[in-house]
């Protein structure tokens, strides 16, 4: 299925994925893959508590980054 906002969009996204702290970035993509915070944990040698904050800071720099992004398009 393609995309519908088209490829160029979707790179743009995924850059600005690289642009989050590789550890908070970790747990946001495997989260948002559908994994558990505790499997995430579980699985990365982490308190349940440490995933939960690194999700939470993660979302918060991508939403940021998504607003800057689409101030500039």
């Amino acid at each position: 299925m393609p995309f519908p906002h088209g490829e160029v969009e979707v790179r743009a996204l995924l850059e600005l994925l690289w642009l989050i702290e590789p550890r908070e970035r970790r747990v946001l993509i495997l989260v948002g893959e559908g994994e558990q915070v505790s499997e995430v944990a579980r699985n990365l040698g982490l308190p349940v508590g440490t995933a939960f904050s690194r999700l939470r800071r993660g979302r918060r720099r991508f939403a940021v980054l998504m607003r800057r992004w689409r101030g500039l398009r």
